[in-house]
């Protein structure tokens, strides 16, 4: 099966373009460009020029715009690694609910095909020790990966959006969020991870 369509076939459209994401994280944050502007040490020109696309985010910048929201972190990242595919925003049904049931699903997808790898990479150590059906058969396996670990990006920044649970800085490893100090399981038992 061609990758290409393999892609299409279970990835959901998503913002191709980095300025699209910026202008979501600014319409996100609540506050307007002319405050983060100020808050990063930029003019407003400069935004105002990354929103619109007609320039790159300005390099010295991007720590510091990736801590106004996650969407922006994401839009960074894109931009800096041009992984479309991996910190894309998708253009989905953005209910909570709606996107745990997607992500189950491709959990559901890939567990199968993920469970088959170990024994195929047996006494494999390279791409000469491989058949042309196991590089297909690979490349697939790490295309959905890929594909879920986007859907998990997506999940994260519409809870940090939704709940404002403080998790950029958490990402960025500067403060402990509070899923670090103590662990409630389904029974509603509290259990300390420490």
């Amino acid at each position: 099966m061609d990758i290409a369509m393999l892609s299409t076939m279970i990835t959901p459209d998503m913002f191709q373009n980095v300025n699209d994401m910026l202008q979501l994280a600014i319409a996100c944050c609540d506050r307007p460009p002319k405050a983060i502007a100020a808050d990063i040490g930029y003019s407003v020109d400069s935004i105002y020029s990354a929103l619109k696309g007609s320039r790159s985010i300005p390099v010295k910048a991007r720590q510091k715009l990736s801590q106004v929201n996650f969407i922006a972190a994401a839009a960074v990242a894109m931009e800096a690694t041009g992984f479309k595919r991996l910190f894309g925003y998708q253009k989905v049904d953005r209910h909570v609910q709606s996107m745990i049931i997607r992500l189950k699903r491709q959990d559901k997808e890939i567990s199968g095909v993920l469970n088959e790898l170990p024994e195929m990479l047996l006494d494999k150590n390279s791409y000469e020790d491989l058949t042309a059906d196991e590089v297909n058969q690979i490349t697939i396996i790490a295309c959905r990966l890929v594909d879920r670990a986007n859907g998990t990006i997506n999940l994260v920044m519409e809870l940090e959006t939704r709940y404002k649970l403080g998790l950029t800085g958490y990402l960025q490893g500067k403060e402990k969020a509070a899923c670090v100090g103590a662990q409630t399981t389904f029974t509603g038992k509290t259990n300390s991870i420490n």
